[in-house]
C-alpha cells in the first residue's frame, strides 16, 4: 500500500488541476483507491484484462464506501491495456501503469518502448506517467533496458525509488516541472488526507 499510493500521491504534488485518470492493471486495488481519494478527479478508467482481478475487489474492499469501484467517477474496462490505449479517443492527466513483472506470459509487452510511446500518445499536454519497475524480478540487464526503453519516450524521466526493489519511473507529455516551493507544500498538504501517511507510516 506504502509504495503503490505514490504512483498516483506524488506525481499529482506535482500536477496542479489533473481532472482525468487511467490506471492500467488494478492489482489489489491500492493505487485505485488512491486515485478515488483525490476529490479533484472528475474521471477515473481502470483497466484490467482479467474479470476475476476487478471482481476481487469486493473482498479487498467488503465496505462498499472504502470499495473504488464503487465511486461513480471510476468506470472499469476489461481489456488489453494496449488494446485500449489504441482504440481510447481520451487524453488523460495521469496515466499510471502497474502491470505484473514482465516474466509472466504476455506482461513483456506492457515493459516496451512501444507501449511507452501508446501512454505518452494519450497524455494530455502536460500530462504525467508513472510505471511499476518490479527490480526484484528483473535482472540486471533486463531492469537497464526498460528503463532505457522509457527514457527513448519521455525525455524527462526520473526513477524513483520506493520500498526495497520495487521502483518506479516517472515521465511527462512536456510537464512544466518548475514549481515553488510555496506550490508545491500547498499542493501537498491539500493532498494530504488522502494520503493515509500515518496509516501507510509516511512520516514526512
Amino acid at each position: 500500500r506504502r509504495y503503490m499510493k505514490q504512483f498516483v500521491y506524488l506525481p499529482l504534488s506535482l500536477h496542479s488541476g489533473a481532472e482525468r485518470a487511467l490506471l492500467i492493471s488494478f492489482g489489489t486495488g491500492s493505487t485505485a483507491k488512491a486515485l478515488r481519494d483525490v476529490d479533484g478527479l472528475r474521471e477515473i478508467d481502470v483497466v484490467d484484462i482479467s474479470r476475476d482481478v476487478l471482481a476481487l475487489s469486493d473482498i479487498i474492499y467488503p465496505d462498499k464506501a472504502d470499495n473504488p469501484l464503487s465511486d461513480p467517477r471510476v468506470k472499469t474496462h476489461v481489456d488489453d491495456g494496449r488494446f485500449y490505449l489504441l482504440t481510447t479517443a481520451k487524453r488523460y492527466d495521469l496515466i499510471t501503469s502497474e502491470p505484473p513483472p514482465p516474466k509472466h506470459a504476455g506482461v513483456v509487452n506492457l515493459y516496451t518502448q512501444e507501449f511507452f510511446e501508446l501512454v505518452k500518445g494519450r497524455l494530455a499536454e502536460g500530462g504525467i506517467n508513472t510505471h511499476w519497475l518490479p527490480a526484484h524480478a528483473l535482472t540486471y540487464d533486463d531492469t537497464r533496458s526498460i528503463v532505457r526503453a522509457y527514457c527513448e519516450v519521455f525525455h524527462d524521466c526520473t526513477l524513483w525509488k520506493a520500498i526495497n526493489l520495487n521502483w518506479m519511473l516517472m515521465g511527462s507529455r512536456d510537464a512544466n516541472w518548475a514549481t515553488s516551493e510555496f506550490d508545491f507544500l500547498e499542493r501537498w498538504e491539500t493532498l494530504r488526507a488522502s494520503r493515509e501517511d500515518h496509516a501507510l507510516g509516511v512520516e514526512l
